[in-house]
């Protein structure tokens, strides 16, 4: 089979997978006929609001507890860490695992069963990282939750950024892999572009986001599962 096919095939089978929402999945078991819930980090002032329209695995954290939410990232992390780390077995000479670790963060980032509207990405692409550099994973994740501590914002696509120093002074300034690092920033940055925009006009207006909101969702979600299971116990 010539290369182009391969790869062809690598894009196609590796978007498909990508696209596998299982935050919908959960919602659809856990609560049929019902649309996932967005999540909305009102301002500090609360006369605003920041409303992420990406269904992930926050979402199903958020309405089901901690389990369903962990269970959806890790699920999130193996569709792209097995693809990759499978096709890296198999053309271990070929950069076809490169393709196959894009297509599915594309896949998952813009699902086409859902009209492109998919999750955030972060589980997801420590997934591919575990399968191309765990070391880089740890390295560049960490320097994301440095960079957290000056905003949090700069958290999650801090860590992703840092993949492109990484594989610079890994593989070469010129290399496959530092292609690939910038490909996913500038991905992980278009999928978040609509709320990237909705914090500048928020900020440009005044308005201080209330990062905490989220985490007192999660933890209020994790101390209702706690009771229901103390009950059913």
């Amino acid at each position: 089979m010539s290369s182009h096919y391969i790869s062809l095939l690598t894009i196609f089978f590796g978007y498909l997978i990508g696209s596998i929402s299982f935050a919908r999945l959960s919602f659809a078991i856990l609560k049929p006929g019902t649309a996932p819930d967005l999540i909305r980090t009102p301002t500090t002032d609360a006369q605003a609001e920041l409303v992420s329209h990406a269904i992930g695995a926050t979402n199903v954290m958020i309405a089901f507890g901690s389990r369903w939410g962990i269970l959806v990232s890790v699920l999130d992390a193996l569709k792209a860490f097995l693809p990759t780390l499978i096709i890296r077995i198999m053309f271990p000479e070929a950069p076809y695992f490169l393709l196959a670790a894009t297509a599915v963060l594309v896949g998952h980032l813009w699902p086409v069963w859902h009209r492109f509207s998919g999750g955030g990405g972060n589980s997801s692409i420590m997934g591919m990282m575990l399968a191309i550099s765990p070391v880089g994973l740890l390295l560049t994740h960490a320097g994301g939750m440095l960079l957290g501590r000056i905003s949090p914002m700069f958290s999650f696509v801090g860590g992703i950024a840092l993949t492109i120093p990484w594989f610079a002074l890994r593989n070469g300034l010129y290399s496959l892999e530092v292609a690939f690092a910038v490909t996913i920033t500038i991905l992980y940055v278009l999928a978040e572009l609509p709320e990237i925009i909705q914090l500048r006009n928020l900020k440009r207006q005044g308005h201080t986001l209330d990062y905490g909101h989220v985490v007192s969702l999660m933890k209020k979600s994790a101390k209702s599962e706690k009771s229901v299971n103390h009950f059913n116990d």
